[in-house]
């Protein structure tokens, strides 16, 4: 079957586009997305869609991405297609968002892609990745080691709207047909260089795959991805029908299951229903890796009602009576965000913290003293001479660090409430005791190494924290 054929047939299988259709398609003026332009345009008149074109020059290759956006237009012009050119520091953006350039440039690509859709009343994006990108992308996420729904790699549709109609097409096929009609695609020199992990993979590890163990790696790849797919699709099906069985109640802030019949499920099941609730409260899956779906089963596991743990994207997880609880705590975050105390202390006084309910008193007492409060949480003992300034309790800030007693050098308080484990929703609500040089205690849980009793402490000063019940 030749090019055209492979391409028909792909678009019926998969149901990729409907007639009368509009059409956006990501055009780099490389061979793929040339080719798949030039396809899509043989299209138009028996299916009567309408094709645009987006074109995104990165500010990374100079007067080559210039010459690339002039060919875009070009090709555009002469096939009789509207074209959209824009230009971004692609490299400026990825340090903004603290993401990679290849990120930065897929994050700008599909935002404009979006933007052009909603301008012309384009229904679709299409995608030009081939069947070589489906091999490369199933190694490399085999050797990150994805689970299944990973080495499924790229979809031919996703979300009803982004299609990928060359993805059963090779890039020898696609380089063949862009010189057969003269089409001469541009070629980005930096696709030849081997500092990225997938230009390694298709330069290095490929080629040697072929030469020494399959020659035919590219279409065993491509044909294991689609075949994973199968079973992956089966087991999402799967994973619905258990969800409807074991949920109690749900809305778009709040899934609760019943943890008997969560219990009972198979562990790839809870993950792939647990994977589903997350998606469904936080709205997407992003930061969310296997280690906090376990951390889930785990708390399932444990059986203790009240229990709770924190996920990335303002999640909390709390396990019930019968039930595990996932929510979005969104609206109790802002409400303790806003809480903001701060009260001076004076030693020999009981000074009431009217924020918290409670009240705290400083006094200067023997060293002996020290021995009978030791295990009080809500007590510590200080050196006096290490005091600078006077003394004030207040809630936490941004950038706050400590030296955590027993421990080597500093350490942002807000990490060291993600190791100890402590609820996102308590977090601004402990007090933290300071001087002028900085935090002597984060009260009821750590004090400061710089503050500790040692042999030369000849003045030692009791600070106790009490509740008011």
């Amino acid at each position: 079957m030749n090019i055209i054929g492979k391409f028909l047939e792909t678009i019926r299988v998969h149901k990729l586009i409907e007639k009368k259709e509009g059409i956006v398609v990501g055009v780099s003026g490389g061979p793929d997305s040339i080719c798949l332009l030039h396809l899509l345009c043989k299209l138009r008149e028996n299916f009567g869609i309408k094709v645009f074109v987006v074109h995104l020059d990165h500010q990374f290759r100079g007067i080559e991405a210039k010459k690339d956006a002039e060919y875009v237009k070009e090709i555009c012009e002469r096939l009789g297609i509207k074209s959209y050119i824009f230009s971004y520091d692609v490299s400026q953006y990825s340090k903004e968002k603290g993401i990679t350039f290849e990120e930065a440039g897929r994050e700008l690509r599909y935002k404009l892609f979006e933007e052009v859709a909603k301008e012309t009343g384009a229904s679709k994006i299409a995608i030009a990745q081939n069947r070589n990108d489906q091999a490369e992308t199933v190694l490399m996420r085999l050797m990150r080691g994805s689970g299944l729904e990973g080495l499924t790699a790229i979809d031919y549709k996703r979300d009803g709207k982004i299609i990928r109609p060359l993805l059963d097409i090779t890039r020898k096929e696609i380089e063949e047909y862009c010189e057969e009609n003269d089409l001469k695609p541009r070629i980005d020199k930096t696709n030849l260089e081997t500092i990225y992990t997938r230009n390694k993979i298709r330069l290095e590890l490929i080629p040697y795959i072929e030469s020494n163990f399959n020659s035919k790696v590219i279409d065993a790849l491509w044909r294991s991805a689609n075949l994973l797919r199968d079973d992956s699709d089966y087991l999402t099906k799967a994973a619905d029908e258990k969800l409807r069985d074991i949920a109690i109640s749900s809305n778009s802030n709040n899934y609760s299951l019943d943890l008997k019949k969560f219990s009972k499920l198979h562990i790839s099941m809870k993950k792939r229903v647990l994977r589903k609730v997350v998606n469904e409260v936080k709205g997407n899956l992003k930061n969310i890796g296997l280690k906090h779906i376990e951390s889930i089963i785990k708390l399932a596991n444990r059986n203790s009602v009240g229990s709770k743990i924190d996920l990335p994207g303002h999640i909390i997880v709390e396990l019930g009576y019968n039930s595990i609880d996932i929510k979005t705590e969104e609206i109790l975050e802002e409400k303790i965000k806003n809480l903001d105390f701060e009260y001076k202390l004076y030693i020999g006084e009981t000074t009431p913290i009217k924020d918290l309910n409670a009240s705290i008193k400083v006094e200067i007492v023997s060293p002996s003293e020290r021995h009978n409060n030791q295990k009080d949480k809500n007590t510590i003992f200080i050196d006096y001479s290490k005091i600078k300034g006077g003394l004030f309790i207040r809630n936490r800030k941004d950038g706050d660090k400590f030296h955590p007693l027993g421990m080597r050098g500093t350490k942002k308080v807000k990490d060291y409430f993600i190791d100890e484990k402590i609820p996102r929703e308590i977090r601004n609500k402990i007090p933290i005791l300071c001087d002028e040089k900085g935090i002597i205690w984060i009260v009821g849980y750590r004090m400061s190494e710089n503050y500790k009793i040692d042999i030369k402490t000849d003045k030692v000063i009791k600070i106790t924290y009490m509740k008011v019940v």
